[in-house]
């Protein structure tokens, strides 16, 4: 899609952020080659690159080794500063909850005893929301703690991922299947605790966003999230970027009508395929042909969905998904259908020991320096 009527300001963060996700995607760079890649003069790439380093979002990490061949100047390298800003990324499950300190690129960082800053609760999904939000805060204000002191101004934002449909621009959970069932305004309760700018996401839209910027995404445009345990979820990322749907909605593979008057469904319709194939249904399964039913169900609704979508590769995480032998039935029922929805069309993601936490790390990469 062309872009048309963009003024100097947005110009300049398009060129900012196309040098942003270079070394991002590429890793260490040097003005030079950043310039080759992206088309800008190396006088733009000097101007920008100055600003970011003023910023504290690039530095510089020494100069590239000499060449065997060829004259002058060696380059200096640049890279993201990852411990520069740090973020609260927390994701809220049915089952559990996860709190963590990240920095830029979702890794988590150590306290000053060196033990890993993340804490993992029970959701209490019959407790107020506000008393649970107060706990997680407070969980937060531990980990703070633990910081050595000059790292602990760097904490600069709250990232939330939770399920269901939310609010993005005004930071409030509409519906979080299985945790509350009213709007809860994440942002208000969360900032006003902590003094912090507050991130609210999909969980599964967050993880698409991990993978746009640390996963598959550097590689493809175009991708089908599928998020397979306890239930199913899924997202689309189109040209770069997570598709958003209106009124706070998702691409909701999992609630796909499959089945004619079906089991009720936790999003209320009925015969979603959630119902046939989420871990209590597999694990209720009475046989293995009821298994293998479901399986299918599951496979012929993502190869009609991807026969629309058209996406470069699907990408599968989740508890589920994890399990190689439900992977395998999966991607052999797709193939059924059709071979091209092979191993290497369906992939598992590579994030897959970072789940808990790397969706909403990334929101706050993706907010902060990529945009």
């Amino acid at each position: 899609m062309n872009k048309t009527g963009m003024n100097m300001g947005q110009v300049r963060q398009q060129n900012r952020s196309l040098i942003l996700k270079h070394i991002n995607n590429k890793g260490p760079s040097s003005r030079k080659a950043i310039s080759a890649a992206s088309g800008l003069t190396q006088a733009s790439v000097t101007q920008i690159t100055t600003a970011l380093i003023e910023e504290g979002i690039l530095k510089e990490i020494g100069i590239m080794p000499e060449k065997p061949t060829g004259p002058g100047r060696r380059e200096v390298l640049l890279d993201i500063d990852a411990g520069r800003f740090l973020t609260f990324a927390v994701n809220a499950e049915p089952d559990r909850t996860t709190i963590a300190v990240c920095d830029f690129m979702g890794n988590i960082v150590e306290g000053s005893d060196k033990r890993l800053l993340i804490r993992q609760i029970d959701t209490d999904g019959e407790a107020e929301p506000e008393i649970f939000l107060e706990r997680i805060c407070g969980i937060c204000e531990e980990l703070a703690g633990e910081l050595a002191e000059p790292a602990r101004d760097r904490i600069e934002c709250l990232a939330f991922a939770v399920t269901g449909f939310v609010d993005r621009e005004n930071g409030i959970s509409r519906h979080a299947y299985g945790i509350w069932d009213r709007e809860v305004d994440i942002r208000k309760i969360a900032g006003e605790r902590l003094g912090l700018r507050v991130l609210v996401e999909n969980n599964v839209d967050a993880f698409a966003t991990a993978e746009l910027v640390f996963g598959s995404g550097r590689v493809h445009d175009d991708l089908l999230i599928i998020k397979w345990g306890p239930g199913v979820g899924s997202s689309v990322i189109i040209d770069g970027g997570v598709y958003h749907g209106r009124h706070g909605k998702t691409a909701e593979l999992g609630h796909v009508i499959v089945k004619p008057r079906g089991k009720k469904c936790v999003c209320g319709r009925r015969g979603c395929l959630e119902t046939l194939v989420s871990e209590k249904a597999l694990r209720e399964a009475a046989d293995q042909d009821t298994l293998g039913k479901g399986i299918d169900q599951f496979a012929r609704s993502i190869v009609n969905s991807s026969t629309i979508l058209a996406p470069n590769r699907i990408v599968m995480f989740g508890k589920l998904a994890d399990n190689e032998a439900l992977r395998t039935m999966l991607i052999d029922a797709c193939k059924a259908y059709d071979p091209a929805y092979d191993e290497k069309r369906i992939l598992h993601t590579s994030l897959a020991d970072r789940d808990d936490y790397i969706g909403p790390a990334a929101m706050f990469t993706m907010d902060k320096i990529l945009f």
